[in-house]
């Protein structure tokens, strides 16, 4: 269940099928942005969904790893209406345990203004 800010089921990835689907696409559909802190990787979509990748060997810490869900999913749904139709699986680089949510929701936002634009450019 989600709350009133939520990001509700139809705006996730869930199944390990949806992932794959995103990271066995052929290399002329996936659309690849990074940075130092995140990789994003998405294919078309009917409407923007968000799948996360946040690898336990990267932090090994749960409290660490629900943090930087967190603020992926909250940084999604503040820019969904404006990003293309695409599904997109967010990866963690680094283990951003001493990385400020300021840091991280900058980087976030680059990655995403990234995104925006790219679709304007490829319409």
């Amino acid at each position: 269940m989600t709350g009133a800010f939520g990001l509700d089921k139809q705006a996730r990835l869930c199944s390990s099928a949806e992932f794959s689907n995103v990271l066995n696409q052929k290399k002329s559909l996936v659309w690849r942005h990074q940075d130092r802190r995140f990789r994003i990787l998405s294919i078309p979509s009917h409407r923007p969904r968000l799948g996360l990748a946040i690898a336990k060997r990267l932090m090994p810490r749960a409290v660490d790893r629900n943090r930087t869900k967190r603020l992926v999913r909250e940084a999604f749904r503040l820019k969904q209406s404006a990003l293309p139709a695409r599904d997109y699986v967010v990866f963690a680089r680094q283990n951003l345990r001493d990385e400020t949510s300021k840091q991280i929701r900058h980087s976030l936002d680059e990655l995403m203004r990234a995104m925006m634009s790219d679709s304007k450019t490829n319409q």
